[in-house]
């Protein structure tokens, strides 16, 4: 039976052989994403905004009618 600090030792170095496995993104790559998740943003923070404002004035309705 492995000792506890073999087992912790042993995860380390599988963690680190993960580690060398990761490669960085190439310039191009990282502007793209950068590009896709300001448009993501963009386009969510535009739902929320019509959705509040359609929302805010169903209510303004409805309470008024009230």
């Amino acid at each position: 039976m492995k000792s506890w600090f073999n087992k912790i030792r042993g995860f380390f170095r599988e963690v680190w052989e993960e580690v060398l496995k990761c490669t960085r993104p190439t310039t191009a790559e990282l502007k793209e994403s950068t590009l896709v998740v300001l448009a993501t943003m963009g386009m969510i923070g535009a739902f929320i905004f019509v959705s509040d404002f359609f929302l805010s004035r169903l209510l303004g309705l409805l309470i008024a009618a009230s």
